[in-house]
């Protein structure tokens, strides 16, 4: 009785595992024959004698990615002086508000062009281009502001 159930199984088993490894074959051979026709890419030969004055073709690097910790470290410190300009904006009875206004602000726009730059904004407004004659009064450019700060929302950033 055992035979039987033995020779069944084989019948069964054999044909099956036979018929799944041709299937992976063929998809095999079909995946490197549709691969070898659609990847057929033009080769360009160098002259021989020419391999010592050309360089040979070098890949691009991919684009290095900014660091996502320096990405929150900004957008932390963006928070903080915003913040801080709210509470320094609502208090009224702070001395030297102007002042502490004036340098928060000062720092808050230092941090945000640094954030645009860490995202690759290279547009700079005027007064801030490096080489740019620097006056003795600060001027608070708020279309700049805003328009580095939409730029910034626009990237994903929040703070």
């Amino acid at each position: 009785m055992v035979w039987i159930v033995l020779l069944a199984t084989c019948a069964v088993v054999v044909p099956t595992a036979w018929w799944l490894v041709r299937r992976t074959r063929r998809a095999r051979r079909q995946r490197a024959a549709l691969a070898r026709t659609t990847l057929r890419l033009p080769t360009r030969r160098l002259p021989t004698h020419r391999l010592t004055t050309h360089r040979l073709p070098t890949l691009r690097r991919p684009p290095v990615e900014t660091d996502p910790f320096e990405m929150l470290t900004l957008q932390f410190r963006l928070s903080t002086l915003a913040t801080q300009i709210q509470r320094i904006e609502q208090d009224q009875s702070t001395l030297a508000r102007a002042h502490h206004l004036r340098a928060t602000q000062y720092a808050y726009d230092t941090v945000l062009r640094q954030a645009c730059t860490l995202v690759g904004l290279t547009e700079l407004s005027g007064s801030h281009r490096p080489g740019a004659t620097v006056s003795d009064t600060w001027v608070v450019d708020e279309d700049e502001r805003m328009r580095q700060e939409l730029e910034l929302c626009a990237r994903g950033w929040s703070w």
